[in-house]
């Protein structure tokens, strides 16, 4: 009889708990929502144990991730416009880019305040992602223009430049911005019109930062590649690393690798579609590549450049439940908008669902690929 009974509590903890082979590669284990804090939830960057997120409502949520199958908002702040990236600095400060910039003490959560604003439309505007180099921040601002800001003093910014990207390098609305090297930045373009949906630019001499007049248009993209395709058309996202750049295009929505060793010369080694609709976020670790868009987030291997592959998907189920929403006077199917990877965790934003949501990485090739074992 002992037997027996040990025999059914094994049963009973084998189906409680399935194999690893047997979980999805990708497996959601927490999900918060709230109409208010996360509403529109836009970017998603992680400070500890907090994940703070803009959203596009005008909000900024901080998250409290110490258990991430329970994330529970710590606290949030609201009026803020048209909250879309952030980044974090330091000494508990982040930098929030929205029709203006913003920084934001998050020492304590319960209590985030902004400490100071640099307001300069048209040339701060519109701030749809930052990129840091030391002391210079770079960012893309939707309005035309890159903006960098100088965070010597994090609590007293001040614009140091602003350089109009269609005059310098034929970009007429950058969307984000990704440090290439120690003396480069690419910076990416949605306009279907654009001379460059891609373009690298050299902003540092050294250790020193270029005045605009001297920063140097290096090579480009156009958004129509070989054949006629609109392959870069909507160029919304860029990750840089080991000379390569990740562009997530949103209009034919696909992946772009490309090679930027020579800066001159861009060599796009791949385009592959994505597993939904949009590429509007994506993320880097180790090789392995993350993507977020409509209802999948998707793990590809990026370990050969010339020929990724997808090796794990999350498809719609709690987390991205809306396929469509209205508003602004059209539909949207953006859901999954951006992601954040740390020690086999995901950290997803919801837009369509105003939701946040963690995801479990169970696929060991990925986790190996994301960790360089």
């Amino acid at each position: 009889m002992r037997g027996a009974w040990i025999a059914w509590l094994a049963l009973a903890a084998c189906g409680s708990a399935p194999p690893a082979a047997e979980r999805p590669g990708l497996e959601l284990i927490g999900r918060l929502r709230d109409d208010g804090a996360l509403a529109r939830a836009h970017d998603v960057e992680l400070l500890g144990d907090i994940a703070a997120v803009p959203g596009k409502g005008g909000s900024l949520a901080l998250v409290d991730v110490s258990e991430p199958g329970r994330p529970r908002l710590a606290g949030s702040l609201s009026g803020l416009g048209d909250a879309e990236t952030v980044l974090p600095i330091g000494d508990g400060l982040l930098l929030l880019g929205s029709r203006d910039l913003h920084v934001v003490d998050v020492s304590n959560p319960a209590a985030p305040a902004i400490v100071a604003t640099v307001e300069d439309r048209p040339r701060v505007d519109r701030i749809n992602g930052m990129a840091r180099r030391g002391d210079s921040v770079f960012a893309a601002c939707k309005s035309g223009y890159v903006a960098v800001f100088d965070i010597a003093d994090p609590r007293r910014p001040r614009l140091a430049a602003s350089v109009a990207t269609l005059e310098k390098g034929g970009q007429r609305s950058p969307h984000d911005v990704a440090m290439l090297d120690e003396e480069r930045i690419v910076v990416v373009d949605t306009a279907r019109d654009t001379e460059a949906a891609l373009r690298v630019y050299k902003v540092f001499d050294g250790d020193a930062l270029l005045p605009p007049e001297r920063w140097e248009a290096g090579g480009g993209l156009p958004a129509v590649g070989a054949g006629g395709a609109f392959d870069l058309g909507g160029a919304n996202r860029v990750a840089a690393a080991d000379g390569f750049a990740y562009v997530g295009a949103f209009v034919p929505d696909r992946v772009a690798i490309v090679d930027l060793r020579d800066p001159w010369q861009p060599r796009q080694t791949a385009n592959m579609p994505v597993c939904d609709i949009d590429a509007t976020g994506l993320t880097v670790a180790g090789k392995a590549l993350f993507v977020a868009g409509g209802e999948c987030v998707e793990a590809i291997d990026v370990s050969d450049p010339a020929r990724p592959r997808s090796l794990a998907q999350y498809r719609g189920g709690e987390l991205l439940a809306t396929r469509a929403l209205e508003a602004d006077g059209e539909v949207r199917y953006d859901n999954a908008h951006d992601l954040a990877y740390r020690d086999g965790l995901l950290y997803v934003t919801a837009q369509n669902d105003n939701a946040f949501g963690v995801l479990r990485v169970n696929d060991e090739r990925v986790r190996a690929l994301a960790e360089g074992r």
